[in-house]
């Protein structure tokens, strides 16, 4: 058997850079700790714990004075500023390529374009690159994700430094299909990524087995494993030597060896060194005299409890163990510990194992679980039944996407889809773990052992109860508003008098009107022909909303609620004013303005008119006022009657004549004796 190392592998650069500032800082001593897993390495980070540097979630968990280690993935800016506040020293580790990211990310924000940062949403090394492309900033995992990118015109495009480049290009073409415009595209993927990736592609080509190592928690890792995986069948991702299985390299000639950038060289050789020393002949016989196999379940006795689990003898050349968390999901090992004692019997499932040991692993839950399915009743098709179901786990396909949740029902497993949790689009699912919810069991598969639950129509039920609820305490609301200020209404009318001057505040301003309110819960209309003197003014041009106005009540109309007011009658008539300075018997000089059928129009100065009536304009009878009269003529006429609430003034010009005639012969007669016993009586 050959054994082939890819040409590039393990740590990068930016890794190595990082790995070293920590150990540096732990060889001096440095009182601190990384915010953060420093890289997707559980052993190097055990080991930096070793070493001193713990690992801290929050900021809050440093005392002021001590030093943070910004990890490789990077972080936010405002990051930097919470850590100088807080007193804290700083070691920066971030890897150059991801702080070009970031920067890149931030000159496309300035510039004016939507940052798009391309990558994994959940990687902290996307989330920090997110953070410098400011709140605009949007991230694209899947093709998919694509439509919810917001049409902008100008697109600033940023990779995830461990991104495979086939899917970023996958998904720039996407984009640029569905958002045309102007993209400013920052390729920033590490090279040392792209070598690694391609330096795994040859490699799968060539081997019958390939074993990727690095972090489960590793972006570029998981990365890797996919893309040579897809090329050779048989790939196999482990942290350490002590995962590997004989049974994957059976009948294989060439094995091939790669790992992710956050994987080091010790965990490498000690892989290579232990399938070196594999005596495979021995370890395939053992395995084909093994008369256990996963799913099996067995019978035994509790021989042994330690802190690793409980040790059960079940007839079998080896004894089993069972885990804590294999044997309650419920209870704290020191609650199991307290319960369990040796002698008692068990019954409990045969598992699959990936590591080596003298102990065959059982799994007591899976047996309760296998037992629980023989109590589970069946369903027929369309049928439903309520239960109360624990959220257990989120469930995600082979491309990271929620499919839905795995939860306790009826003392089994059971599966609620995605679509059935909740009515509304479910961004984040962690928090529903741990909830227990009322749902419906909507299928039963006893020969598969499935079974699928749903909130959905109990949500639909729940949520047009919950409408009902509030449109009947809408109404309610409503009906409550409209007897309190039909109240104050009656109250209002009951108090308001016609003819009564009131101040009130202006409610509404419109085209033919203002609606005034006069009293709490009674408003009323000053029509338009109601505002001023003036016809020309309008509502706008008298008052605005919350404009008090005083207003006299006109007329209450209490069967039509209609109640019309007046600011015109609180003012004083122009008109009248203006008139007040004649009187009757006065003799002005007036000029005529137009005729009518029985008179003419006279003005007796800019804003007062009269009329002289066809009969007053000359002594003899005429038959139209023009026989007498032109437009624009001035003559003398004396005032005869005024009528100031009608806005009427009659005038004469004939009897200012009569009056001289009498005048004339007052005058003859007053100075001649006449011999007649009676004098003429003339006409006053």
């Amino acid at each position: 058997m050959e054994i082939i190392l890819a040409e590039t592998l393990g740590f990068c650069y930016g890794v190595k850079r990082a790995v070293d500032i920590a150990l540096e800082a732990g060889k001096n001593h440095v009182a601190g700790a990384t915010l953060g897993p420093l890289i997707h390495n559980p052993q190097v980070i055990a080991e930096l714990a070793e070493k001193g540097i713990d690992c801290y979630d929050d900021l809050s968990q440093f005392k002021p004075g001590q030093t943070v280690i910004f990890r490789s993935h990077g972080v936010g800016p405002e990051v930097y500023e919470n850590a100088k506040a807080l007193g804290l020293d700083i070691l920066d580790a971030t890897c150059p390529n991801v702080r070009l990211a970031q920067k890149k990310a931030k000159e496309c924000a300035d510039a004016g374009y939507l940052p798009i940062i391309v990558g994994e949403k959940n990687h902290p090394e996307v989330k920090s690159i997110l953070k410098w492309a400011g709140k605009n900033g949007i991230c694209v995992e899947y093709i998919e994700d694509t439509c919810n990118v917001p049409q902008f015109g100008r697109y600033g495009v940023v990779i995830q430094t461990t991104f495979e480049l086939a899917k970023f290009e996958a998904i720039l073409e996407s984009l640029q299909k569905t958002h045309p415009g102007e993209y400013r595209v920052e390729r920033t993927i590490c090279m040392a990524t792209s070598k690694r990736q391609a330096a795994a592609r040859e490699l799968a080509k060539e081997c019958d087995v390939v074993i990727v190592m690095g972090g489960k928690s590793s972006a570029n890792t998981r990365h890797l494993y996919e893309l040579v995986k897809a090329i050779c069948p048989k790939t196999y991702h482990v942290e350490t030597h002590e995962e590997l299985d004989p049974a994957w390299f059976k009948g294989s000639n060439k094995i091939g060896i790669t790992a992710g950038a956050s994987t080091p060289d010790r965990l490498i050789k000690e892989a290579i060194y232990t399938m070196e020393n594999m005596n495979f002949e021995e370890l395939f016989n053992a395995m084909e005299e093994v008369e256990v196999f996963p799913g099996k379940t067995v019978e035994g006795t509790v021989i042994q409890v330690d802190k690793e689990g409980i040790y059960v003898s079940f007839g079998y050349r080896h004894d089993g163990i069972i885990s804590y968390s294999e044997w309650s999901a419920t209870m704290t090992p020191e609650e199991i510990q307290a319960t369990v004692k040796v002698g008692d019997e068990v019954e409990a499932q045969v598992m699959k194992s990936n590591t080596k040991s003298d102990f065959v692993r059982l799994s007591k839950i899976k047996a309760e679980r296998d037992a629980a399915w023989k109590t589970v009743a069946p369903l027929e098709e369309g049928e439903k039944r309520a239960a109360t179901v624990k959220v257990i786990r989120v469930i995600k396909n082979k491309a990271k996407a929620v499919v839905g949740l795995a939860v306790s029902v009826e003392g089994v497993e059971g599966f609620m889809p995605a679509s059935h949790v909740a009515l509304k689009r479910v961004e984040d699912f962690a928090p529903f773990v741990g909830q227990e919810l009322e749902a419906e069991i909507i299928e039963v598969d006893l020969d598969k052992k499935r079974i699928v639950t749903s909130r959905r129509d109990l949500l639909k039920a729940e949520a047009a109860a919950k409408k009902k609820a509030y449109e009947e305490a809408k109404e309610a609301r409503h009906q409550e508003f409209l007897a309190a200020r039909q109240a104050k209404k009656d109250a209002a009318y009951e108090a308001v008098e016609e003819g009564q001057v009131y101040t009130g505040k202006v409610k509404k301003v419109a085209d033919f009107g203002l609606f005034v309110e006069i009293m709490d819960g009674l408003t009323g209309l000053v029509h338009q022909t109601e505002l001023s003197w003036d016809r020309k003014v309008k509502p706008a041009d008298v008052a605005k909303v919350d404009d008090e106005v005083a207003v006299l009540v006109k007329s209450v109309d209490r069967e039509n609620d209609r109640v019309a007011l007046s600011i015109k009658a609180t003012l004083e008539d122009p008109w009248k004013v203006e008139a007040s300075q004649f009187n009757v018997g006065d003799i002005l000089e007036v000029e005529v303005v137009r005729f009518l059928q029985f008179g003419a129009i006279v003005k007796l100065n800019e804003k007062i008119e009269g009329l002289v009536h066809i009969s007053e304009i000359a002594p003899q009878r005429i038959e139209k006022p023009e026989d007498a009269l032109e437009i624009g003529q001035k003559v003398n006429a004396e005032i005869i009657k005024m009528d100031l609430d009608a806005k009427k003034i009659g005038l004469s010009i004939n009897k200012i004549k009569k009056d001289a005639e009498k005048a004339e012969m007052r005058s003859y007669m007053g100075g001649k004796k006449s011999g007649l016993s009676q004098s003429i009586e003339i006409e006053a």
